[in-house]
């Protein structure tokens, strides 16, 4: 279904190349928790590839799940992957829990990595070159010791490095760095997430590096890629029987574009603050 504000569709599953790894046990988590709930409240994000191919931009949780629970397609919210004011490109920084001597440790010896002692005016989020050596990651601990990671080679060889480091914690949390942050907001940032003592900060891609790493057979780490959509479908609430159903995806989208239909929406233009 398309309309001049949004364009939902059912797409099978084996259309959708993902462009970031799952985390297992939150997508564990989500399926049990879809099975309670019986449905699906959310689209997940998507932008065409290729023909009939779609590249997953975000909800790969939700996506990993539905595999998980056997079905075979999902609703999805297709965006315009070049409109620049409807689509932004961001990052996550990560923040947890692990014993810093030992994490350094672990950081130093994967190969290919050279870590420095770094500065507070370097913990931002930046682009990175796709070829060459670049900063991969600034790496910050609950006492603001600081150190940058750099990688060299290809796209493809950066954004693998970068999986080893995220390979070498777990129990992540996600946030968001202010631009020109300051030490003020690191502190910040540590005691809204009380448990955690490093933070690790990553590069934004771009959209051409997303689909090349895409097309390379690459993925991004979980919680990395950032993308803000204006205009988002949020509540489509649908019964988890609508996939389970062995309908075609053709009678499926028929069947969407009816529950569409029926319902209301609100089209916020202005950002929104939630109170919960």
């Amino acid at each position: 279904m398309k309309t001049d504000i949004f364009q939902l569709q059912i797409i099978p599953l084996n259309k959708i190349k993902a462009q970031e790894r799952f985390d297992e046990s939150r997508a564990r988590g989500l399926s049990e928790r879809l099975k309670k709930e019986k449905i699906l409240k959310n689209p997940i994000i998507v932008a065409n590839l290729y023909g009939d191919n779609f590249v997953q931009l975000d909800g790969m949780n939700r996506l990993s799940a539905f595999k998980m629970l056997g079905f075979d397609s999902i609703v999805c919210q297709i965006v315009d992957y070049q409109d620049m004011d409807n689509v932004e490109l961001g990052s996550w920084i990560h923040l947890f829990n692990a014993k810093q001597p030992d994490f350094l440790s672990t950081i130093a010896k994967i190969k290919g990595l050279n870590i420095n002692q770094g500065k507070m005016d370097q913990v931002k989020n930046r682009y990175i070159q796709s070829l060459g050596p670049d900063r991969i990651s600034v790496i910050v601990t609950l006492n603001y010791q600081i150190s940058t990671v750099t990688a060299g080679g290809v796209l493809l060889d950066k954004v693998n490095r970068i999986n080893e480091i995220v390979n070498a914690y777990d129990n992540i949390v996600r946030d968001v760095l202010p631009q020109r942050s300051k030490k003020e907001d690191i502190k910040f940032l540590f005691n809204e997430h009380t448990d955690c003592n490093i933070m690790t900060v990553f590069p934004t891609f771009t959209r051409h590096q997303i689909i090349k790493v895409v097309n390379s057979g690459g993925l991004f780490p979980p919680g990395i890629t950032r993308h803000i959509i204006k205009r988002r479908c949020m509540n489509l609430n649908l019964p988890l029987s609508f996939f389970a159903d062995k309908s075609s995806v053709r009678k499926k989208n028929e069947f969407l574009e009816k529950i569409v239909f029926k319902r209301k929406f609100r089209v916020y233009e202005e950002p929104t603050v939630y109170f919960e």
